[in-house]
Formats: C-alpha cells, structure tokens, sequence
C-alpha cells in the first residue's frame, strides 16, 4: 500500500512540474500599399510579468491566431505566422489554431507576414486593424 501512495504522489509532481498556461498578445496592424511587397507585423510577445518567463523550457503545444482587415480582402492575399527562428505557417483564414509550433521554445515571438502577389500599388491598400496569437505551452 505504500508503495502505490509513493508511486501516486511521484505522478501527481511530475504532473505539476509539466503544468501548462497560455499567454496572448494583441497588436496594431499593417498598411500595404504596393504589391510584390512583404510586410512584416510588430513582434508579439509574451509580457515581461507572464509566467512563461520564468519557465525557459516551456513548449508551445498550440497556438490561436486572429487578424482583421479593414476593407475588402485583395486577390492574392497571402499571410503566414513566423517565430525568430524562420519557422512560418501559411495561415488559410483570418482566424484559428495550428499545432506546427508543436514542441519549439514558448517564449519566442511571433509576427503576421503579409504579401499580395503581383507588381504596382495595389486600387485599395491593405489595412490590417488588429492582429493577435494566443499561445499554449506546457
């Protein structure tokens, strides 16, 4: 019997150890006038006091994104979610969740790329109002 309340107990702090929270950030968006042209969105990022800071080891298990246009859609419209290390994910709707950062480091930002295919000024810039992640760890 003691045995089973030693192994329980060495479940329950590895379960605690490997506890999971999330962190979210919300920034202004972008403005592009010209096509052909890649615009990158401000760093999105953790806060200095958010709980992820102390725990460097954290993983990202899934991360929910949202960005809202201003205006109509251009034709072409390409947008990917980036961390620092390159690693980018061609985003399919204005809004979701992926798991392709599954397992890379929690506190690293993140960025919106935009582009819209083709050369000259677009009839209508690109107006992007707002763009936010939500990201899970453990």
């Amino acid at each position: 019997m003691r045995r089973l309340v030693m192994l329980l107990l060495g479940t329950l702090s590895l379960s605690a150890m490997a506890a999971t929270g999330s962190w979210s950030d919300t920034r202004h968006g972008v403005t592009l006038q010209n096509r052909g042209v890649m615009m990158s969105s401000a760093a999105l990022a953790a806060t200095r006091s958010a709980p992820v800071r102390q725990r460097t080891s954290a993983t990202i298990t899934s991360i929910s994104w949202k960005y809202e246009l201003f205006g109509a859609r251009p034709a072409g419209l390409q947008v990917q979610l980036c961390n620092t290390q390159n690693h980018c994910v061609m985003l399919d709707a204005e809004g979701g969740m992926t798991k392709s950062f599954y397992g890379q480091a929690a506190i690293s930002p993140l960025r919106f790329v935009y582009f819209v295919p083709g050369s000259g000024a677009l009839n209508t810039p690109l107006r992007v109002v707002s763009n936010q992640v939500i990201v899970n760890y453990q």
